[in-house]
């Protein structure tokens, strides 16, 4: 197996390690947040793709889809798309159900992120696992990026588990 096609295996394993956790979560609860844990679960959906997105034009493709995110202040978010502002690095997360997508809608740009962020991978050549691309404060190697951020998602997982858990829902795991 190429190291594009197992990299790119790894990234779609990493959606339904995160999405299985969304079970039983409803309109009026995808924004609900409790004391002592970060985020919601809209939001979290949101910085995952935006964070495969960001991936994806390291790797050289599209930029991030208008379809589904607006670069605005913070709280241009609707039910169709993400403001960018809202769910990127350092951004807090707002008990606010109008400036997040619905549900659904949330699954579907996080599912988007994901098969475009494997299919970019699974296309990509040798020499592109190697390339340097600043990310954050540092650079990294493109292929340690794609384990990086499939690590990203599944930690996420675990913070949704976290909130299941403190809104009193059954579990998902173990």
């Amino acid at each position: 197996m190429s190291r594009a096609t197992m990299l790119a295996e790894v990234v779609r394993a990493s959606g339904p390690v995160l999405t299985r956790f969304l079970a039983g979560f409803t309109e009026e609860t995808r924004t609900r947040q409790v004391d002592g844990l970060p985020n919601h679960v809209a939001w979290t959906l949101g910085h995952c793709a935006y964070t495969m997105g960001r991936l994806v034009e390291r790797f050289g493709g599209p930029t991030l889809p208008a379809s589904d995110f607006v670069v605005g202040d913070g709280r241009e978010g609707s039910a169709d798309r993400f403001d960018t502002y809202s769910v990127r690095l350092g951004s807090r997360p707002v008990d606010d159900p109008r400036m997040y997508p619905t549900l659904a809608r949330c699954r579907a740009v996080f599912d988007g992120a994901v098969s475009r962020l494997a299919d970019t991978v699974a296309r990509a050549d040798e020499a592109a696992f190697e390339r340097l691309a600043p990310w954050g404060s540092q650079e990294h190697a493109l292929g340690a990026l794609v384990m990086r951020v499939s690590l990203h998602n599944a930690q996420h997982a675990g913070q949704l588990a976290d909130l299941r858990r403190a809104l009193g829902m059954p579990r998902i795991a173990g």
